[in-house]
């Protein structure tokens, strides 16, 4: 598990000429914390194939598959870039990597998840006990 997302650099879509098409690599898709026991089980599951990651920003949980975009040419380059879809489209300098983490925490394997979820629950408690002291 990785914390600490970095400072990003005043960027502008320059950066983009020679990324090598970072968001198109990689599908990201917002998901909900998991809550309970079964949901935490859920994304272990997914967190057990090595193209899944998860990722926390600003409080907000997303889970990554790894692969490549089909309209991706030989170069790189999107070959129905005049058509492409509205998230490609609003795709920002501030989201990719290639700009500095773009995450809070990323959880790569089951195993991190649980000491995520372990200390989560440990701070939480602490929280609590420290609000009913007098």
């Amino acid at each position: 598990m990785t914390n600490k997302r970095s400072a990003l650099p005043d960027t502008t879509l320059a950066v983009c000429h020679d990324c090598g098409a970072k968001c198109c690599h990689d599908l990201v898709q917002p998901i909900d914390m998991p809550q309970t026991p079964d949901e935490v089980e859920e994304l272990k599951w997914d967190l057990r194939y090595d193209t899944i990651r998860a990722f926390i920003r600003s409080h907000r949980w997303y889970r990554i598959v790894s692969g490549r975009c089909q309209y991706l040419d030989d170069n790189d380059r999107c070959t129905i870039y005049d058509r492409r879809p509205r998230r490609c489209r609003e795709m920002k300098p501030i989201d990719c990597e290639q700009t500095g983490r773009f995450w809070d925490t990323m959880i790569a394997t089951p195993e991190e998840l649980d000491a995520y979820m372990a200390e989560r629950e440990r701070a939480r408690r602490e929280n609590r006990h420290a609000h009913r002291r007098p």
